[in-house]
């Protein structure tokens, strides 16, 4: 009976996709190490709007980079989160990241549709770290190249990482729809292009967005309307946190507050800023290192300006020492500058922290079916 009934129920689903019946409102959600983040978007011509935006701790330990641990928590904290922003929407949009994940700029000879699809395949299997037989792709054609070919955008994705990911959201009780997946990385440029629109429209120049997370960093160069570079540093605030945990024997959440807040007055104890200072000093190296390469496969030496989200670019010296270490002006990024908001809703306070915290799942939420 009850493989009859979920027959129909994806009967209907499909019918209701084809007529384009329902809700199309998508959810976000951003399933991260430390929290599953999920927003609502509401899009009027070429304006946003942002409805709904909640985030959820998770326990300690529940997905290392993108190996889930604790499925069953990681499903009930997104129920959590559905619930109490009361949406009637139930397709969701989410985000994959991690070792089983790439996106990449291609530059391939072109030609028609059917072409340019065996091009990207065969490039593919060049590139991926995976079996190309055991993954999902997609790309994005973003047009002709000053050599004659086509320039494309690949993303990919372990197909049982995937598949993991989605049910993790779809094993909820409010029947939600996994209807995009995205990369994590690509969708919060969704969040900086439309902000930034007129400050990166220079086609000399490139930009850097950088969003800093707990476990990871979206490296992302940025010219000519599009990505033309992209890479996950593993390295996040998280390290930080684990190397006050170890050496200073206290537990995530007392290591969390003195790595952002200092000790009872303020301050951040010796001990604390040479941990902090230790890591930054890898973080801003593989930082550059990055740079460097990119400068040196593309020939481009005209980056202009870099853009800093995330929760790691909280930490103390984050943003002075990437000033210092890449000698460029950095600018903490503001989805709201542009994005307007539930005024109802939403106080300061939380605008502040969905502004360093929730670029992705805003990116995600941003995307239509």
């Amino acid at each position: 009976m009850s493989s009859l009934k979920e027959s129909f129920e994806n009967i209907q689903d499909i019918i209701a996709d084809v007529l384009k019946l329902g809700n199309k409102s998508i959810i976000g959600i951003d399933i991260g190490l430390s929290q599953v983040k999920v927003a609502e978007i509401k899009r009027s011509g070429s304006n946003f709007k942002l409805l709904n935006y909640i985030s959820i701790d998770l326990p300690e330990g529940s997905l290392i980079e993108d190996d889930i641990q604790k499925a069953e928590e990681i499903t009930k904290a997104i129920e959590m989160a559905v619930d109490q922003i009361k949406t009637s929407a139930q397709n969701v949009a989410i985000g994959l990241f991690g070792p089983n994940t790439v996106a990449k700029k291609l530059q391939i000879p072109g030609g028609t549709d059917e072409e340019i699809d065996d091009q990207v395949s065969w490039e593919a299997e060049q590139y991926l770290p995976f079996n190309i037989e055991e993954s999902s792709l997609a790309f994005h054609v973003f047009g002709e190249n000053e050599g004659g070919g086509v320039d494309v955008l690949l993303a990919a994705a372990r197909s049982d990482i995937l598949e993991m990911f989605k049910s993790l959201v779809e094993n909820t009780s409010q029947k939600l729809k996994v209807k995009i997946v995205d990369l994590s990385i690509v969708a919060v440029t969704n969040v900086f292009k439309h902000v930034l629109k007129d400050r990166i429209d220079d086609p000399t120049s490139s930009y850097i967005f950088m969003d800093v997370g707990a476990q990871k960093t979206d490296f992302i160069i940025w010219k000519k309307n599009g990505i033309v570079f992209a890479k996950e540093i593993p390295i996040g605030g998280v390290i930080i946190t684990e190397e006050i945990q170890r050496q200073m024997g206290v537990n995530y959440i007392e290591a969390e507050e003195l790595k952002i807040i200092g000790d009872e007055n303020g301050n951040l104890p010796e001990e604390i800023v040479e941990i902090v200072e230790d890591v930054l000093d890898s973080f801003f190296s593989e930082v550059k290192k990055t740079i460097d390469f990119y400068i040196t496969s593309s020939s481009d030496d005209g980056i202009s300006e870099c853009f800093v989200t995330g929760g790691g670019s909280l930490i103390p010296g984050m943003i002075e020492g990437l000033e210092t270490n890449l000698s460029l002006p950095i600018s903490i990024f503001s989805p709201f500058e542009v994005i307007d908001y539930d005024k109802k809703k939403f106080t300061d306070e939380n605008l502040n922290s969905i502004s360093f915290r929730g670029c992705t799942a805003m990116g995600l939420a941003m995307r239509e079916l």
